[in-house]
């Protein structure tokens, strides 16, 4: 489990949430052990870089992570560093993947070209990544086969990992568990179609994640034993205002349509440990694990919504530090959400990127 191999002595350090909190909640006790889910939400993932980063500074003990797109990303990075290098080799990892997607959006196909941002978008509307890439080529491809130990990954227990991907034919979430991990299950998750070619596994074609679970929750919730689940929300499920731009409604439609999931697993975990339930609770130990879980949320996504729309998929070096920067605070501030429970610290020997240094726990 991730937190407990450097100091097992030591009790982890949590927090419970603010009003922001959603599902099934118990204010102000502290977690045991912890699972994440990441949404995913394109560069905008650079926040949960941010969030994860201090979650490891603060040495939270991590049973298992679900993922789609971005989210998928950082989990198995996060999880693959943590296993090759502890906490410090899990923030070295994601650090590592964020340059990487920097230096890619700053060497696509269209960029390279020469063309504006505004002509980029005019190409995708009219031409498919058939047209535009017909080799078909993925430039995570190498990031992810350089980061991710995808053999370690399979042969472990702990961290469990649940990585989403959208069955083109049926619509409906595979979700890719430690066994069957691979990198194209991850390539899979993260496979906008306007962007990528449909990724084929064991015959069927997937597209993205975020549109079939983002995140998976209650696969989360049933197969680990660790009653807290955090959710880190980038997608926001609410429009402050009537998007009137082509960019701006293509980007509501994309927030509707990766946020559907999403109130869908809510409100299935919701039903499932709700009254109707009530005396089937204790029948059987996935009942057990879903009538006692608690859901806490970091949400950046009404913040990250007054970005710019093309900064999800046109990122800049300077853009995800920000966005870093972003989600270390308000994990800070979650951290710091239990009376008289302050933060452990940062993790000895982390290399954190000198443009965004760390702050006192």
């Amino acid at each position: 489990m991730i937190g407990d191999s450097d100091r097992p002595g030591r009790a982890p350090a949590g927090a419970v949430p603010s009003g922001r909190g959603r599902g099934v909640l118990h204010p102000r006790r502290r977690p045991d052990r912890l699972n994440l889910a990441l949404q995913g939400g394109g560069a905008h993932g650079a926040f949960t870089w941010g969030v994860l980063v201090r979650l490891l500074e603060a040495e939270i003990r991590i049973e298992g992570i679900s993922g789609a797109s971005a989210g998928a990303l950082n989990a198995v990075v996060l999880a693959s560093g943590w296993l090759c290098g502890g906490a410090a080799g899990a923030v070295r990892a994601l650090d590592e993947l964020w340059r990487e997607i920097a230096r890619l959006g700053q060497m696509s196909r269209l960029r390279a070209g020469g063309l504006t941002q505004l002509a980029a978008d005019f190409a995708a509307q009219f031409l498919s990544p058939y047209q535009l890439n017909p080799m078909g080529v993925n430039p995570l491809r190498p990031v992810l086969e350089r980061l991710v130990a995808f053999e370690r990954l399979r042969a472990v227990e702990l961290p469990r990992l649940f990585i989403a991907a959208t069955n083109v034919a049926t619509g409906r979430a595979r979700i890719f568990r430690n066994a069957e991990l691979s990198l194209d299950a991850v390539l899979a998750s993260a496979c906008l179609p306007q962007l990528h070619h449909a990724i084929e596994i064991d015959g069927a074609s997937y597209w993205d994640g975020g549109f079939s679970a983002n995140p998976p929750l209650v696969a989360l919730v049933e197969a680990c034993a660790a009653r807290d689940v955090l959710l880190v929300q980038i997608n926001s499920l609410h429009a402050e205002q009537v998007p009137r731009t082509p960019r701006e409604i293509r980007n509501r439609i994309a927030e509707i349509a990766f946020g559907r999931p999403l109130a869908e697993e809510l409100e299935r975990l919701r039903h499932r440990a709700g009254p109707a339930f009530a005396p089937l609770r204790w029948l059987t130990r996935r009942r057990r694990r879903l009538a006692r879980h608690r859901v806490h949320t970091i949400d950046g996504s009404a913040e990250l919504a007054r970005l710019d729309a093309g900064t999800k998929v046109d990122p800049t070096w300077p853009l995800l530090l920000d966005l870093r920067e972003r989600g270390w605070q308000a994990a800070d501030a979650w951290l710091s959400d239990y009376r008289g429970q302050r933060s452990t610290g940062p993790v000895a020997a982390a290399t954190i990127i000198p443009e965004a240094p760390r702050r006192a726990g």
